[in-house]
């Protein structure tokens, strides 16, 4: 363990002023984007992770690892500034149930709510929604891969099974409906699947929008023309928000995974370079999109507020701290990852690696936490707005307050996805 520290803090040391560097556009791009039936849902648990929405198996793997492995030290050196950082907290809100390391709401106190959570095939959407559903809430997972949905949904009601069993008012439950965030058009049929599953007249309590994609090593383009992170962590959940506010309850939540990784970005929002065209960088990307979220939730709390229909409607955004399987499965590729998983290491390095982010990252159920904190708890309508980190309010740099660029970034959200929000 000491070696695995002392490794990862000389990494980190060594690579620090790489952090933010954007590449340029690299001359080949590859275009994604898998075409999937609007009506292929299943009334039962499945989710997509957040970081699962690139695909593995496509021809870019060997690049993907090759990139990883020339920056694995940029990775554990990305997970100690996000753990470190999430000290820096200020006030907590308040919550009948304390926020905890990994935090569980009461029994029954989600009963009777409606929760989506974007992404969860396993990772922090499906931590999340195992959790919400314990609480007593009616679940629906996204998922884009019908295969990894399926084995999410065995893994959720294996996990919910005791509590059918031994409380004979558990009213918690789970479902999946199919949703492609890099395809706009599914995006925006998405109210469709999801008014099957739970009804037409039913209402959105907490929306959880919790996909996304990391450190794309190479710019690729969606179906519809657009940055592949751009779109997955930013436009994709704008269309999608608006598409579904009309079966939003009036004071439902909505909540906005972001990350510390705002920070690679500190010049601030960069409206000529949404898409890449300028220039491209796996982590400045990233990056930027983490900073998109911010400025969407700002914006969005800020809108909510001066509308007559959705005054008591509250968004958050939140870091949930770096977590061991995402940072595992960029550094090193999810095959491998899964190998490992299965077969242990099979090298020195590799556990040298692993044990490294372990030391300084969180594991997937303390990671899920404080997006659970804020679906579940009883969270204070005056920190509405803000940015939370271990379930607690955390100050943001200005440039991730600044209402210009999130007046801007909103109007060209719309014009880009072709919704427009009634708020």
């Amino acid at each position: 363990m000491k070696q695995a520290f002392l490794l990862s803090l000389a990494l980190s040391a060594g690579i620090a002023a790489a952090w933010t560097s954007p590449t340029p556009n690299p001359p080949s791009i590859v275009v994604v984007g898998r075409s999937r039936s609007s009506s292929s849902f299943e009334l039962t648990a499945a989710v997509d992770d957040d970081n699962n929405d690139v695909p593995y198996d496509d021809p870019s793997l060997l690049r993907r690892r090759d990139f990883f492995r020339s920056t694995s030290a940029r990775a554990v050196s990305i997970s100690l500034l996000a753990a470190t950082a999430s000290y820096a907290a200020d006030a907590a809100a308040s919550d009948a149930v304390p926020y905890s390391r990994i935090y569980r709401p009461a029994p029954h106190s989600m009963d009777g709510k409606i929760v989506v959570v974007t992404g969860g095939n396993a990772g922090l959407g499906l931590e999340s929604a195992k959790r919400l559903a314990e609480a007593g809430a009616s679940v629906v997972f996204t998922s884009r891969d019908g295969v990894k949905g399926a084995r999410a949904l065995e893994e959720a009601n294996v996990y919910l099974q005791g509590l059918r069993a031994s409380d004979p008012t558990f009213a918690g439950r789970v479902a999946v409906a199919s949703l492609d965030l890099c395809d706009m058009a599914n995006v925006v049929s998405f109210k469709d699947r999801l008014a099957s599953v739970i009804g037409k007249d039913a209402k959105i309590d907490v929306l959880l929008n919790n996909a996304g994609v990391m450190a794309i090593p190479e710019k690729r383009l969606t179906k519809d023309g657009y940055e592949q992170t751009f779109q997955t962590n930013h436009l994709g959940h704008f269309a999608l928000t608006s598409t579904l506010m009309p079966i939003l309850s009036p004071k439902a939540r909505i909540i906005n995974v972001s990350s510390m990784a705002y920070l690679f970005v500190p010049n601030g929002l960069e409206m000529d370079n949404l898409n890449g065209e300028r220039e491209y960088g796996p982590w400045s990307s990233y990056g930027l999109s983490k900073l998109e979220n911010i400025l969407f939730t700002n914006e969005l709390q800020r809108r909510a507020r001066r509308s007559r229909d959705w005054s008591e409607l509250t968004a958050f955004s939140l870091h949930p701290g770096a977590v061991q399987t995402d940072l595992a499965r960029y550094l090193i590729g999810e095959e491998k990852f899964r190998s490992m998983k299965e077969d242990g290491f099979s090298s020195w390095t590799e556990k040298v690696v692993m044990e490294g982010l372990a030391k300084f990252t969180k594991t997937v159920q303390e990671g899920a936490s404080t997006q659970v904190y804020l679906a579940a708890a009883d969270v204070s309508p005056e920190v509405a707005g803000s940015y939370f980190s271990d379930g607690k309010v955390t100050p943001v740099k200005a440039f991730a307050l600044d209402q210009a660029k999130a007046e801007e970034l909103w109007a060209v959200s719309e014009k880009l996805s072709g919704v427009k929000f009634d708020l």
